[in-house]
């Protein structure tokens, strides 16, 4: 099972909540880092948030503390995704962070909700000594159509940053990157560039797609 399956609503706690964003941090079994949730109204159609985040090499204009994201291989065996390298940036003196991770898109035909599951794959390629490794990641977005003009973006995260970062450090600014992250992408998603649909495959299967966050999108 999926550890985007197994978190529990229940245990989260409401760290942010204004009129368009919420955000929540939840525990996850057999880890002392917390995951987050964020829940966002955005004021753009679903086409253009995905257009933003198949954008990879834009991403260190507004995806919290990176400061490079590019593809390393496209899977193009029955739609598997893409290869991705991440940098992302720690205050001094943390060492900075390297994240190989895979993308795969799916979308229901039903609903129309896009689903992209992030996982790790931290032996792609050999280590770089400048950066720490991150060797356990699951994140996801689901992107879901509310009208012409408007979308929900879920948006969610587990990463244990390795080496010498302690758990209670990183849980403090826990909320900072789907904070800053979702800010940015609303403002992102309005810009010319973004109001193309994207030519992108996706494997069309409602089965496949994780939701598990229906408690969190509650009134």
């Amino acid at each position: 099972m999926s550890l985007l399956e197994k978190i529990n609503s229940n245990t989260c706690t409401l760290r942010f909540n204004n009129d368009w964003l919420k955000i929540f941090t939840c525990p996850v079994p057999s880890s002392d880092f917390l995951s987050f949730v964020g829940v966002a109204t955005i004021d753009a159609p679903q086409h253009s948030v995905l257009s933003l985040l198949y954008d990879i090499e834009s991403a260190p204009d507004w995806v919290w503390k990176t400061s490079e994201m590019r593809i390393l291989q496209e899977l193009d065996n029955d739609n598997e995704g893409r290869v991705v390298l991440q940098h992302v940036t720690a205050p001094w003196p943390v060492t900075d962070r390297e994240i190989i991770s895979r993308s795969t898109a799916y979308k229901d035909p039903e609903t129309g909700e896009a689903f992209i599951k992030i996982e790790c794959l931290p032996d792609f390629i050999p280590e770089d000594s400048r950066y720490v490794r991150v060797r356990k990641l699951e994140g996801a977005w689901n992107i879901l159509p509310l009208s012409d003009e408007q979308c929900r973006v879920v948006f969610r995260l587990h990463i244990e940053p390795g080496g010498e970062i302690p758990s209670w450090l990183a849980n403090i600014a826990v909320i900072d990157t789907p904070y800053h992250t979702l800010n940015n992408l609303r403002d992102f998603v309005k810009r010319e560039k973004y109001r193309e649909p994207v030519d992108a495959a996706f494997n069309e299967s409602p089965k496949d797609i994780i939701r598990n966050y229906t408690d969190f999108i509650s009134e």
